[in-house]
């Protein structure tokens, strides 16, 4: 939703405690089945069988609160001029066209560094009508009930997750892909979209996964709710772990605000690992951006000069993949993928 150029930070902690006042709390297990994540828009009350939507804060994707009631922009100033930079240190030629380039994506297979998994875990599910004006991670809901969210490899875009606030870790985890297991072998994967947010929920401390309710329904059944009698569950034995993503896209990029040239923030989406961090090539100089709760990257006050902008992501791997952005609208998609890792 276009704000015309004010910064989004000036209103939207008030819209998050609206939602903090609207969302409920996942009910004792014999009543609710999920939790909360921290779906945009406050969650719903839940019912028996049922989630409390994932509420409590909301996302960020064009215009939510973020999980932890803060802006859903973050700052800088749109009417600004354009940004300078006064570092002296290692440079990289500027690229004028308007073409991708990469770096090390797609080339030879280098060591996973993905974070711990959960030997004992736990997990609920949750549905987007339970309150999701968007999620967390500000990836783009494609459809409800069935719900399926953008670039979610499994189940047809329906089986994807809400981290705990801890696992979450201010969105370092958002796009990344688990492995839940059930004790009687069961297993379904799916991709972490949002935030399970422990501030408004105590089932979201650290090993617990939200799921979409369909994932949830391959390793349980809908009235057993919580699962993962190790971490506070009634039922069951849950443990999980950090997978490559399968995904058949390439990284593509997407910028905040598709026509202001004087503030913007990007948002990586499709990669096969967990970003760690983005660069933006300004003056001949490549300055590293601030990932915000709600996933997307903001370079200094959010002037990254005039457009081409050459940007550049890394994975947890260490692998990279480059791209050049216009000022427009929608996904810029790079020419390659990030390296597998073993």
């Amino acid at each position: 939703m276009k704000r015309n150029y004010v910064p989004t930070g000036i209103w939207l902690p008030l819209l998050s405690l609206v939602a903090l006042g609207v969302a409920g709390c996942g009910g004792d297990p014999v009543d609710s089945g999920a939790t909360e994540s921290a779906s945009a828009g406050g969650g719903s009350q839940g019912g028996v069988g049922g989630g409390a939507g994932d509420g409590g804060a909301a996302a960020a994707g064009t215009g939510g609160t973020t999980a932890t009631g803060g802006p859903a922009t973050g700052g800088g100033d749109p009417g600004a001029t354009a940004a300078t930079t006064t570092a002296a240190t290692t440079t990289a030629a500027t690229t004028t066209a308007a073409t991708t380039t990469t770096g090390t994506g797609g080339s030879t297979p280098v060591s996973c560094d993905y974070p711990a998994g959960y030997e004992n875990g736990s997990i609920t599910w949750y549905t987007l009508d339970q309150g999701s004006i968007e999620v967390n991670c500000s990836f783009e809901i494609k459809g409800r009930n069935p719900d399926v969210v953008a670039h979610v490899p499994f189940g047809g875009g329906q089986y994807f997750a809400a981290m705990n606030t801890a696992d979450y870790n201010d969105a370092a985890v958002c796009g990344a892909c688990v492995e839940v297991s059930r004790d009687d072998g069961r297993k379904v994967q799916a991709m972490v979209v949002d935030q399970c947010p422990i501030g408004t929920n105590p089932k979201c401390k650290a090993g617990h996964i939200d799921l979409s309710k369909n994932a949830f329904l391959q390793i349980g059944q809908e009235q057993e709710g919580y699962l993962g009698t190790t971490n506070g569950g009634a039922v069951g034995k849950i443990s999980w772990k950090y997978i490559p993503c399968p995904t058949t896209e390439t990284v593509s990029f997407r910028l905040k605000d598709a026509t202001n040239q004087y503030w913007n923030e990007i948002l990586v989406e499709g990669h096969t690992h967990p970003i760690a961090k983005v660069d933006v090539e300004i003056n001949g100089t490549w300055q590293t951006a601030t990932r915000q709760p709600y996933n997307y990257w903001l370079v200094g006050d959010g002037n990254m000069g005039s457009p081409p902008y050459h940007v550049r992501a890394t994975d947890i791997n260490g692998s990279t993949v480059e791209a050049m952005l216009e000022l427009k609208a929608g996904a810029q998609p790079a020419s390659a993928q990030l390296s597998a890792c073993e």
